[in-house]
């Protein structure tokens, strides 16, 4: 009776085993990932969509201006000594609106960005703080009319000059806020036919960076009134239901799935997320690259992986952008398609590494970098006789992702806006001077610390994880002991064969015996 109990007892364990195993290896993950998927997934009942639909916490948006030093200088033919003015911190606050879902998994949206000024993070500096830039909208002005009538452009400029604020030189003194948000005011009733050609060209077709105003007498230019309290989009967005290693991917925007403006399908590719959502990280298979969509300077862009590192007590993968991104033709091939000639007087926009021109984008030949050059052509710095001074602690564009949920734990963008100064010698305002790209300000929007709250959440669901892990593995190591301890039980039970211990031991065959007292 002993050995058959041992015996069943024996093949019980031996089934909990294979369950065990069948748990650890399978079934634990699987429960694990299911739940991590419903709780991410963008659906009406997962934890994510809130937070996803109305971002919890505010942005900060810095903005750090280029303040020119020495403009009798640089109008003397010499080089710009530049001060770096900032941060004037914003806090930005971002809520979406849903429009409907689509086919392939898709939820359609607008997002809206408000802008709130932090005047307590921005410390001294308040947003009627004046700076001395270089003139943004003149520069525009005069290079998009160079490249299309230059035989008439000393007409124009005199027009120009007036309308823009630029009468001697091409820089201009102005209120941070209005160069932000508020706008300066370009005045269409000066009596000049020149001005009203203008004005009748930004009436028909007013740039997003302008705005008419009320009395119908000239338009506010700003670098970010368009952004703020403003639906952007629309956006479509796989909601990561049926995949969840799709979650966050824009498939289309603005009902367009490839950006035109390039001329390229590959450089007008949809790639990545919004840059606030990112699917789960595969452990076994960790990306070498992530994407994320940037409307404002039309393309995608991507960051790559540096390695795993810990932040807030946690394990996440750290990305940082990549070289490539911005580099010239020569360093990276497939940036050939964003190439456009004529955006400078020396180069044709892919000779220099670390800027990008947006002319096809913005129908305006701003060009971008990374903030003070970081990554960009020595050429670049060689222009100045202060103020750029490139570091990557400062200037670098990262992100620290947590693997089991893909959230962003820590994230900061950077860009910087520049135009080129351009040496013309029929432009009174631009003889003199020496050709060069100039910058204008430099962006950083993200979110350098997670409040207490999100951080407590995150955590504890890291810490119910722990637990899991631990019961995943301590089921398989219980199920081996007690499997173990069963299969000693049938052996002492007698109800399966041993080998017998040495010492003095005999192994009989069956049908013999042996007498010990036997003579010889």
């Amino acid at each position: 009776m002993l050995g058959k109990n041992a015996k069943l007892f024996f093949g019980l364990s031996m089934c909990g085993l294979i369950i065990a195993i069948v748990l650890s290896a399978w079934g634990f993950p699987k429960i694990v990932n299911t739940q991590i998927q419903k709780s991410v997934q963008l659906d009406n009942s997962s934890m994510m969509y809130e937070k996803w639909r109305k971002l919890p916490i505010a942005l900060t948006f810095q903005v750090n201006v280029f303040n020119v030093t020495n403009v009798d200088d640089i109008m003397a033919g010499k080089k710009p000594i530049l001060q770096e003015i900032g941060p004037f911190v914003y806090k930005e606050y971002r809520e979406r609106t849903v429009l409907g879902y689509g086919e392939n998994d898709t939820i359609k949206y607008t997002v809206k960005k408000t802008y709130e000024y932090d005047q307590e993070a921005s410390g001294a500096l308040t947003e009627d703080q004046e700076v001395t830039i270089i003139n943004y909208s003149y520069m525009n002005a005069i290079l998009t009319a160079y490249e299309l009538m230059p035989g008439i452009l000393p007409m124009l400029n005199e027009a120009m000059s007036q309308f823009f604020g630029a009468q001697d030189t091409p820089f201009i003194t102005v209120k941070v806020k209005d160069l932000f948000f508020d706008g300066m005011f370009l005045d269409c009733s000066l009596n000049m036919s020149a001005i009203a050609l203008i004005c009748g060209k930004l009436k028909a077709d007013t740039p997003s960076v302008m705005r008419r105003a009320e009395d119908k007498n000239g338009f506010y230019f700003s670098l970010f009134g368009q952004w703020n309290n403003t639906d952007i989009g629309p956006f479509e967005m796989v909601r990561g239901r049926e995949n969840i290693r799709e979650l966050g991917h824009i498939v289309s925007y603005q009902d367009k799935k490839v950006m035109n403006h390039w001329g390229d399908p590959y450089c007008g590719m949809l790639n990545g997320s919004d840059a606030t959502i990112f699917p789960p990280i595969d452990e076994s298979d960790v990306p070498n690259k992530i994407y994320f969509f940037e409307p404002e300077i039309c393309r995608s862009s991507y960051a790559s992986l540096v390695g795993q590192r810990a932040i807030y007590n946690m394990s996440a993968y750290y990305y940082e952008i990549d070289r490539l991104v911005f580099a010239s033709k020569s360093a990276n091939p497939d940036n050939k398609c964003f190439c456009r000639k004529n955006w400078s007087a020396k180069h044709d926009g892919c000779l220099l590494m670390g800027v990008m021109n947006l002319m096809p984008c913005k129908g305006a030949p701003a060009i971008i970098s990374l903030p003070h050059y970081y990554l960009a052509s020595e050429e670049l710095l060689e222009y100045f006789d202060g103020g750029i001074t490139p570091d990557k602690e400062k200037h670098n564009s990262y992100v620290y992702l947590e693997p089991k949920t893909g959230a962003v734990l820590q994230g900061m963008q950077r860009i910087q806006f520049n135009i080129e100064l351009r040496n013309i010698p029929n432009i009174p305002q631009l003889a003199t001077v020496q050709t060069g790209l100039f910058p204008l300000l430099w962006i950083e929007e993200g979110a350098d610390t997670m409040p207490d709250d999100l951080l407590k959440e995150l955590q504890d669901a890291h810490t119910i994880l722990g637990y899991v892990e631990v019961a995943r593995w301590l089921l398989l190591v219980i199920a081996s002991l007690v499997c173990v301890g069963a299969a000693v039980c049938v052996v002492r039970s007698g109800a399966a064969p041993v080998w017998p211990r040495s010492n003095n031991d005999f192994i009989l065959n069956p049908g013999h015996s042996l007498d010990i007292n036997k003579g010889h």
